[in-house]
This record gives structure tokens, sequence and C-alpha cells, in this order.
């Protein structure tokens, strides 16, 4: 509509360019198509002020659309906003690494690992401004294949936690870009997100558990409500 609205007044001055009788008065012509203008690009940015997005701001720069909810792309644009002001309670199963610790070879598990494990969702969540609670009695916890089949494959979480690089508080190579980089992109293998539908809409509180379902490093994460968790989850 504002590009039509736009073309009209266009071809309004060039039809008053060429009337003999307003050849002399061409700034007059061009002052009122100027404010024309003016007020047309005003009343529309004005109405549409609530669809901006602001790029200084990280939050809503990528924009969720419906389509991935088919295609399995950009989890992290969803739950961006799906995570903000609810309660997730979570696994407390974090190694205690330091700058000294050394590779665990008996385990299977990587370095990295060890290093990465639970602490990059926790940074994840709490970007996102969701309140974490940390929960033992959820530690060692799997889910069943029957359990599994109430959630539904929102995507793959490599790119949702290879960028957590930026909330890490590891000052050694290890909090560096290039290191999640590798983790996350080649070392580990198809991470993804399940989400369980049933008693979501409208809960405030919510279950992630993360779990090995592929093998090595590689950790698949589950959200339900915490309501659902309890009444047949937990069961």
């Amino acid at each position: 509509m504002k590009i039509a609205l736009a073309g009209i007044l266009t071809l309004a001055l060039l039809a008053a360019w060429h009337i003999p009788k307003l050849k002399k008065k061409k700034g007059i012509i061009l002052l009122f198509y100027a404010l024309g203008m003016i007020v047309l690009f005003a009343v529309y940015n004005i109405r549409t002020m609530d669809k901006i997005i602001r790029f200084s701001h990280p939050f809503g720069q990528i924009v969720y659309q419906s389509e991935f909810a088919a295609t399995g792309e950009y989890p992290d644009a969803f739950l961006d906003e799906f995570f903000k002001g609810k309660t997730v309670y979570t696994k407390d199963d974090a190694f205690t690494v330091d700058e000294d610790h050394d590779i665990n070879e008996e385990d299977g598990d990587s370095w990295l690992y060890e290093w990465y494990h639970a602490v990059n969702i926790w940074n994840y969540l709490k970007f996102n401004r969701a309140s974490i609670v940390k929960d033992a009695s959820l530690n060692g916890i799997t889910l069943r294949e029957d359990q599994r089949s109430h959630f539904t494959d929102l995507g793959p979480a490599n790119d949702l936690l290879r960028y957590t690089f930026v909330l890490t508080d590891l000052k050694g190579e290890e909090g560096n870009g290039f290191y999640f980089y590798w983790f996350y992109s080649s070392h580990i293998g198809d991470a993804r997100v399940y989400i369980c539908p049933e008693k979501l809409s409208g809960s405030d509180e919510l279950v992630l558990l993360w779990q090995n379902d592929a093998g090595d490093d590689t950790e698949s994460y589950y959200i339900a409500s915490k309501s659902f968790y309890d009444d047949v989850l937990a069961k």
C-alpha cells in the first residue's frame, strides 16, 4: 500500500510537471510532493512501529516463522521467546573442572564435554530470562522410548549451543568461539531439541532434561511442562 501511494504521488508530480500553466511553479509542486511523501511515510511507520526489529538489541534478531516447525529449522528462534519468564527445572550434574583438569578416558567423555556439560544450556536459559531450578533428583533420569513418543522434534541443538561461547566464564582457549564451533559442529553428532506439547499451553513451569541418545558426547534436550512430567513422565 505504501509503495502504491508513493507511486500515485509520483505520477501526480509527473503529470503536474507537464502542465504548461504550472511550469513556473515547479518549486511549489516539488515542495508539496516532498511534504506528501514525508506525511505518507510518517503515518505508515507510526502504524507499523510495533513490527520494527531493533538492530541495537540481540533479542528478536531472528524472527520465528511458522514453517520452521515443519522443517525443523532454527529452534532457538522459538525458544528465545518461549523460555522468557518461565521456571525451568533441570538436572544438576555439571562436572567440577579447573585449569588442570585432565581428560577422563575411562568414562568415554571428552575433555570439553566435561567443561561444557550442563553449563552451556544453563547459560542459554539465563540469557533468555528463564529462572533455573537445578534439581538433583532429576540426575540420572533417561526417558524411555515410550516416554519419548510424547515429544515432537523441534530441530537441531548444535547451533543453539555453539553460540553460547559469548556467555561463558571460561577465560582460556576452551572459552573461545573456535572450540565451541568445533565441539558443537564437528565433534558431536546431531543433537536435537524435543518438546512435549501436552499440558504445555499456559504452563509457566517446565522440565528440561538432557540425555545421550546417539553415543559419544552427543546430548539431546527434552522439554515438557512440569505438570505433565510429574503426572506422566516421572512414573
